[in-house]
């Protein structure tokens, strides 16, 4: 019987997958986005970026979504009368406006999430997958050694189940 994959044997490397310093603004942080698309066209599209320290410890990741909030201009964010009703945001202004590229130059610091899980590069899948699930997550960094290894994506682990169900 074969060894039981593991994380490490799905993980993107580090090296392959988009990492920043947790000083770069939304502006660099887009454009390694786009950079790691156009270079992993085909085999992956990054939804996040992972933030590191000046000790290259893990910070944060920043996700598509925290991205586009950063972006938001402040107006919708603390008004509860487009809470109530989104399509009132029209009348108030343009997010695609003047102070979009202002915006921009907000470093990725103040808008990324905290990590919330983590699996160790010798976890098998299920664990990996338990532990993925549990905290509602598609992505987890994957640890060796205490550091950052690579990340592993929901996407793929469901890739492997579904290969064991349909008999791939």
């Amino acid at each position: 019987m074969p060894e039981p994959k593991t994380a490490k044997d799905l993980m993107i490397p580090l090296v392959d997958y988009p990492h920043i310093p947790y000083w770069f603004t939304l502006r660099q942080a887009m454009a390694m986005v786009r950079e790691a698309a156009v270079k992993f066209e085909g085999s992956f599209e990054p939804r996040a970026v992972l933030v590191f320290d000046e000790k290259y410890q893990l910070m944060g990741i920043l996700t598509l979504r925290n991205i586009i909030k950063g972006l938001e201009p402040r107006f919708l964010r603390e008004t509860t009368l487009i809470k109530a009703d989104p399509n009132l945001a029209v009348l108030l202004g343009d997010l695609f406006g003047p102070g979009l590229k202002e915006a921009a130059q907000k470093p990725v610091s103040e808008v990324m999430s905290p990590i919330k899980v983590t699996v160790n590069a010798a976890d098998t899948l299920p664990k990996a997958l338990f532990s993925m699930m549990a905290e509602n997550v598609g992505l987890a960094p994957v640890m060796a050694e205490g550091k950052v290894a690579g990340m592993l994506r929901l996407s793929d682990l469901f890739g492997e189940i579904s290969r064991v169900v349909l008999g791939d």
